[in-house]
């Protein structure tokens, strides 16, 4: 893909407060010769300006100009080049929703094998509880006379979007981490469904990276459907409960109205960190 640089003529041209989203995967070369991207550190929350070294002359360059320093060995012109080469032009763009959430990236713990082999099971315990909560919500009775705008039943509601928005998904994540580690198909067929503009990015990374990579990839569009379908989940539940009389019930369904609340607030409190959790997982196999 071919792409549209802006000329300057120092880096120092480059004012990162004035890019915007639309702005921001426009290229830049200087009077030098030399060529700059800019992106948004998710970690940090702020655009940085890159350098893009296309061959062995223009990563000392950067490295001169980055750190005012001359390379002292081929070592360490060898680090730039590396530094530089894992500088992705096109990291995968999150979710919207999931971007107005501004949520810090967890990498701590980060591991992709790991991840494929415990996901079968958190996505199970996940679909547990969240029947549970709609079963509590049920015994309770506390929703059986309330209405949404279609009129439809608001515990069948609830149903209908936990099966649609989570277990769907969730059903595709144990599939697909299944797959990756029991029966896994060739290279090239997971790699061949990166977005194309990601794909040059991939195709020049090691086997193993590009495996990492296209593997995280591909489970984030169904990891990103089960947290989106939670949020809903979560959303839906405080809406339809905000003006609930819990003083009213009897006992055994106040106590399942109480427990519906808890496991609420339970799964309310760990989306966040579970979606931080992933987020660094996409960060630390450079997906974004």
């Amino acid at each position: 893909m071919r792409h549209h640089y802006i000329h300057i003529q120092s880096v120092q041209d480059i004012d990162t407060s004035r890019i915007t989203l639309r702005s921001i995967e426009n290229r830049y070369i200087d009077a030098q010769g030399r060529r700059y991207a800019t992106r948004f550190n998710l970690r940090r929350r702020t655009i940085e300006i890159v350098p893009i070294a296309l061959g062995r002359e223009e990563a000392r360059m950067a490295k001169r100009l980055f750190s005012g320093q001359m390379p002292q060995s081929d070592k360490a012109e060898t680090k730039v080049e590396t530094a530089a080469e894992r500088i992705h032009p096109n990291p995968m763009k999150l979710p919207q929703w999931i971007r107005d959430m501004q949520i810090e990236p967890d990498t701590e713990g980060a591991d992709l094998q790991q991840f494929l082999q415990t996901i079968e099971k958190e996505m199970q315990r996940n679909g547990e509880r969240y029947r549970g909560l709609i079963q509590s919500l049920k015994a309770s009775s506390v929703l059986e006379d309330m209405k949404d705008g279609n009129q439809h039943d608001a515990i069948l509601e609830l149903t209908n979007t936990f099966e649609r928005d989570i277990q769907e998904h969730a059903g595709r994540v144990q599939t697909m981490s299944v797959e990756f580690l029991r029966f896994p198909k060739p290279l090239a067929s997971y790699v061949g469904q990166v977005d194309r503009n990601c794909k040059r990015y991939v195709e020049k990374l090691d086997g193993e990276k590009q495996k990492r990579y296209a593997m995280a990839y591909l489970i984030s569009s169904e990891m990103f459907g089960v947290f989106k379908g939670c949020k809903e989940i979560i959303e839906m539940v405080q809406n339809f409960t905000k003006d609930a009389q819990a003083d009213r019930l009897v006992h055994d369904r106040k106590s399942a109205y109480e427990a519906a609340m808890e496991t609420l607030q339970y799964l309310k409190d760990g989306l966040t960190p579970e979606i931080a959790k992933f987020l660094g997982l996409l960060v630390k196999v450079e997906v974004i």
